[in-house]
């Protein structure tokens, strides 16, 4: 005998129909992710899939409206309490504020409505807790729903809005295509990130940055197989002009020889190897310092995957810290990995620049980086002594430029050792488009 399946359930909001696998999938992956975000189960009688599957057809779905005539004469608990959270959460003036941020974007509408179970679940616990203490107001039941539902809904429009600037920068970064990280990606990972303060501290700084890179770098190497960009004399004749083919024998042989055949003058994008950011998290960059140099960080990023080249990123202070490399071709999970990066070193400790350029030439000799011309930018405010010959000779190992970034500071011996360097008085957008513009 087959197995036996249990009752059919279906979604009270109009239009959605059965919940069948692929929804209760959905539904159930909402609750888990708002069970780790908050750290304990959730009251399985009250929220269940069903629930978690409305919360999210609701934020999802265009206009989304409760189908009463499904409830009818129905008394069960966690259908009345789905009733009343439906109807608090439609009727709410920040629902349909929010709406602008998860219409039609699966992702969004998760990370919501996992960010909004959580804190209902909370709020109402504490509710709980308050009522058998006797602190409870005298409120109806369904002015106390609509106030935590108000409250709730106020965390998942901020989770939301965040989660919205952590996917336009997976767009601007070009890393795939960001309509398929959809909740089957992480999207608790990505909830996490949302609430993360120095994250939300990043995003606001690279966000207000006018970035585009519309074509590739201007260096140039000539190739036999590369870009037309002209006429040239010469005896390569994988590039011969075709005016070329109606010479007499003995004049086109002297022309050879010569090296005065005309050819088509070709090029391709020299070759590049990373954008190597150094980020000082000493004492001193605590604060401003080290949330606008993250961001130089991320801006640098989308450099590096426009112009088709991998990203690398140390942090230093006394010490040198673990390196973060990124691909050529860049996933989304990898700039997940690079803001989490970013968010979780804290400012503290000495300045030993020196130890930090030489891992970094290390590292991109050690990537077989040496014949592609590597860009190492530097951003720091502090006045150490660099150690300048024993960095000049580990950089003759390979091709590479140093870009210094000083905030609000000067060291002369790192103006020795750069090919470009700038001195920071603001930490704005501007200074950072400056910055990322370098040839």
């Amino acid at each position: 005998m087959g197995k036996k399946e249990g009752p059919k359930r279906y979604s009270i909001i109009a239009g959605v129909g059965e919940i069948d696998g692929i929804r209760a999938y959905k539904g159930s992956k909402i609750l888990s992710i708002a069970e780790s975000i908050g750290g304990k189960r959730l009251d399985q009688s009250l929220f269940d899939v069903p629930l978690a599957v409305d919360i999210f057809y609701s934020f999802f779905l265009p206009v989304p409206a409760i189908d009463y005539s499904l409830v009818e004469g129905n008394n069960d608990e966690a259908l009345l309490f789905r009733v009343s959270t439906l109807s608090a959460l439609l009727s709410s003036r920040r629902f349909h504020r929010l709406k602008s941020l998860t219409t039609a974007d699966s992702t969004t509408s998760v990370v919501a409505s996992a960010s909004f179970i959580e804190r209902l679940a909370r709020l109402m616990e504490h509710a709980r807790a308050g009522s058998g203490r006797g602190k409870s107001r005298e409120d109806s039941g369904e002015s106390s729903t609509s106030s935590i539902v108000e409250r709730a809904l106020e965390q998942a429009e901020h989770d939301a809005r965040v989660a919205k600037s952590i996917k336009s920068l997976i767009a601007r970064t070009g890393a795939g295509n960001t309509s398929m990280l959809s909740y089957g990606d992480n999207p608790e990972e990505i909830l996490r990130l949302a609430r993360n303060t120095n994250v939300e501290r990043i995003l606001r700084i690279v966000m207000g940055v006018k970035f585009s890179l519309t074509s590739k770098s201007k260096l140039m190497k000539r190739h036999s197989r590369g870009w037309l960009g002209g006429i040239e004399y010469g005896s390569d004749l994988e590039r011969l002009h075709y005016s070329q083919l109606a010479l007499p024998e003995e004049l086109f042989l002297a022309k050879l020889a010569d090296s005065k055949l005309l050819l088509y003058e070709k090029a391709l994008p020299a070759a590049k190897g990373p954008i190597y950011v150094l980020l000082d998290k000493s004492g001193s960059m605590i604060g401003e310092k080290i949330d606008w140099a993250r961001a130089v960080a991320v801006a640098l990023l989308q450099r590096s995957a426009m112009e088709n080249r991998p990203f690398y990123a140390r942090f230093f202070d006394s010490t040198v810290y673990p390196l973060m490399k990124v691909s050529k071709s860049t996933h989304p999970s990898e700039v997940l990995d690079v803001l989490k990066y970013l968010a979780t070193v804290r400012a503290g400790g000495g300045t030993n620049i020196t130890g930090a350029l030489l891992a970094a030439i290390d590292d991109v000799v050690s990537a077989s980086q040496r014949e592609a011309v590597s860009d190492i930018v530097i951003i720091t405010d502090g006045e150490d002594r660099i150690d300048v010959e024993q960095v000049m000779r580990s950089m003759s190992k390979a091709r590479l430029n140093i870009i210094s970034v000083m905030i609000q500071g000067h060291n002369n011996y790192l103006k020795r050792l750069s090919t470009r360097y700038m001195t920071v008085r603001k930490l704005g957008s501007e200074s950072i488009l400056e910055i990322v513009d370098f040839e």
